[in-house]
């Protein structure tokens, strides 16, 4: 083995970008080096291209999931500014709309237009109600729980609001699956979501399928819709803090979901096309100790 092997070997396996690795690539070939000692450095090379490839994906990953966690902390400490400021004016629009009621008990076109004002106060107390309310996801509390029973009961807590009407539930869950560590309410809370998510984009029926495999030392959770589909262009930013595919919805269901899943070192992704439905895909550690966290 040449001193020219050597220290080109050094070199790559020293490499921290793809510059220096660049470097090492032209020295490979100009160095001093055997036929079978270059092909050598190559496959160093190529194997050293994975490792840069795969750290600057783990970084982007961390990168992307810090910015998701400042917005929606942003998110909290914006809502309980707007909920300051707003309070006070919504109560006396409120106050003065009742009064007006009961002013113009006689006159049914002026009672629609109070009774408009009143309905949009509502709205946008709900909307600061819900902000305030879901902006902050605190530590899981990690409990070992029956997930086929979690999704049951989330399953209930959505009907019982009337949201599964004409939308048949398909459920393909196995009764031998282990008891997955995680926060009962939060997860409960990312099912629910994405229950009403569905059965929003399922305005005249359809099919809610829901189905949980085992993989290893993950449970995989996946939840399907025969819905109006979400376009390629929305795909990308379903998950941020604000965006919404509804004319109404204020976009923080996804946001929270993906919030909760990442504090329990799970991934969610969804796969859509228009008029397709759209499928959300949800993998969770079973025990803390096989989660990413935990190395």
């Amino acid at each position: 083995m040449s001193a020219d092997y050597i220290r080109l070997s050094e070199h790559i396996n020293e490499a921290k970008d793809l510059t220096s690795l660049g470097e090492a690539f032209v020295n490979c070939l100009n160095g001093g080096t055997s036929e079978e000692e270059r092909k050598q450095l190559l496959e160093l090379i190529k194997e050293k291209i994975k490792q840069l490839k795969k750290t600057d994906k783990e970084l982007l990953a961390t990168s992307r999931k810090s910015m998701h966690s400042e917005q929606l902390a942003a998110m909290g400490q914006m809502a309980a500014a707007i909920s300051h400021e707003l309070k006070n004016p919504l109560s006396g629009i409120r106050v003065a709309a009742d009064y007006l009621i009961r002013k113009v008990k006689n006159q049914p076109d002026v009672l629609d237009i109070i009774n408009n004002i009143n309905n949009e106060v509502a709205f946008a107390n709900s909307i600061i109600a819900n902000i305030l309310e879901h902006a902050k996801v605190t530590k899981p509390d990690f409990q070992p729980t029956n997930l086929k029973q979690l999704i049951e009961e989330a399953i209930l807590t959505v009907a019982q609001h009337g949201w599964f009407n004409n939308i048949e539930i398909k459920k393909n869950i196995p009764n031998n699956l282990p008891r997955v560590e995680l926060d009962k309410i939060q997860i409960r809370q990312v099912f629910m979501n994405l229950f009403i998510n569905s059965a929003e984009a399922m305005v005249g029926g359809g099919v809610l399928e829901i189905g949980i495999s085992q993989e290893a030392q993950t449970v995989q959770i996946q939840i399907g819709d025969t819905g109006v589909g979400i376009e390629e262009e929305k795909l990308e930013k379903i998950f941020e803090p604000f965006f919404s595919t509804k004319v109404k919805g204020i976009g923080l269901g996804l946001a929270i979901t993906k919030e909760i899943i990442e504090k329990h070192d799970g991934e969610i992704e969804v796969k859509s096309k228009p008029t397709k439905g759209a499928i959300f895909i949800i993998e969770l550690p079973i025990s803390r100790k096989n989660s990413k966290e935990n190395g």
